[in-house]
């Protein structure tokens, strides 16, 4: 697992918008990873919870860091509001990955990667977690 990448990614969009940076969290990582190995061994791509982000792609095909930039794209669908409001297409799902990585109220983020039926399968965990409706995202 490349942590100082992953920090890094996570960090350059929370950088952009002025909110402090995420530190990593090993307790996080453990759940995340327990998750990524889950999903790797049933195919299934499906959230154990909140405060959570799933990347998956082609086995090999894709860095840590791009599967994490799947969720910084979704940035160009954002707009700045009070949570679910947050999407210019109405539909909050759109960026929810990309809200939980610039969370403000976030401070931790700890993830997994694992690998099964084709595909590589990126978790990560966050603390506190973000995407509360009636909030602010930063």
């Amino acid at each position: 697992m490349k942590i100082k990448a992953i920090l890094a990614e996570h960090n350059k969009y929370r950088d952009e918008v002025g909110v402090p940076p995420l530190r990593w969290s090993k307790k996080l990582a453990a759940s995340a990873q327990k998750w990524a190995n889950h999903l790797a061994a049933t195919g299934t791509f499906d959230h154990s919870g909140a405060g959570e982000n799933l990347a998956n792609g082609t086995a090999g095909a894709y860095s840590v860091t791009q599967l994490i930039d799947l969720w910084g794209d979704e940035k160009k669908n954002f707009k700045n509001g009070i949570f679910p409001d947050v999407s210019t297409t109405g539909h909050w799902d759109k960026v929810g990955h990309y809200t939980q990585v610039v969370w403000r109220k976030t401070t931790e983020v700890g993830c997994g990667l694992a690998s099964g039926h084709g595909k590589d399968f990126l978790v990560c965990h966050y603390n506190p977690a973000g995407n509360f409706i009636g909030q602010k995202v930063f």
